[in-house]
């Protein structure tokens, strides 16, 4: 909440550029070191390329985003982030996420998502925007995945651009905040991001592919997750 006081005049600078999330996280990961999480990026050379793209990962909690501020430096740089309305009116990081670039959908009006979504297509088209998406659509830490929404993969076959999917390891090893105040701890740990190859979309349609993408992503997402574990930093230093 401190720093979503202090970064929004630098966003007025290029207000709305998704260029500002990358100069977020360059000012935010030093701070971010002090919860404890090291991070392994696993082929993060397939983020690097320019063109426009849909990013999709699976969503564990609200410290994704910590994941998050860790790549965005080196591996997105130009990519933003889709998330619901609601963080609009979360105090002062809402309206200073919003500056910064990140796109916004209401989930309970369908002719406003249908029209944020046909403007978030023009923009990977012409800007070659890179956006990130959680397809589950809510945070859900288990061992497996919850079903994917459309919306993702509706998008990157309508722009015919890649889905790159990406994947973190499991936290239950190391965090849970219980809503009762049981069972709840927060330790140190090294948290793998595996980053798969893209998946093409160009000739694919929405009434052949979409229903396939989707089921096709989630799988090799689904595969790779049940292949890869946390261990705490005291363990696994050396990797990290």
């Amino acid at each position: 909440m401190f720093y979503a006081v202090i970064l929004p005049p630098f966003y007025l600078f290029r207000p709305r550029n998704a260029v500002n999330i990358a100069f977020s996280a360059w000012t935010l990961n030093p701070l971010l070191r002090l919860f404890g999480f090291q991070y392994r990026v696993e082929n993060g050379q397939v983020l690097l390329d320019d063109g426009p793209c849909v990013v999709v990962a699976n969503h564990q909690s609200s410290i994704d985003f910590i994941g998050l501020m860790f790549l965005w430096p080196k591996y997105l740089r130009y990519c933003s982030v889709l998330a619901k309305k609601e963080i609009l009116w979360a105090g002062p990081f809402g309206p200073s996420s919003w500056l910064a670039g990140v796109e916004f959908v209401d989930r309970n009006n369908r002719s406003n998502s249908t029209a944020t979504m046909k403007q978030l297509m023009n923009k990977i088209k012409e800007k070659s925007l890179r956006l990130w998406i959680f397809p589950e659509g809510t945070r859900h830490m288990g061992e497996t995945f919850l079903p994917f929404k459309l919306g993702a993969f509706r998008l990157a076959i309508e722009a015919q651009v890649p889905i790159v999917p990406v994947v973190f390891s499991s936290y239950e090893n190391f965090y849970n905040i219980d809503s009762k105040g049981k069972n709840s701890y927060w330790r140190s740990a090294c948290v793998t991001i595996k980053c798969l190859q893209p998946i093409e979309t160009k000739g694919m349609t929405l009434e052949d592919d979409l229903q396939r993408l989707a089921e096709l992503t989630r799988k090799r997402m689904s595969d790779a997750y049940s292949t890869i574990r946390t261990t705490s930093t005291t363990n696994d230093e050396k990797k990290c």
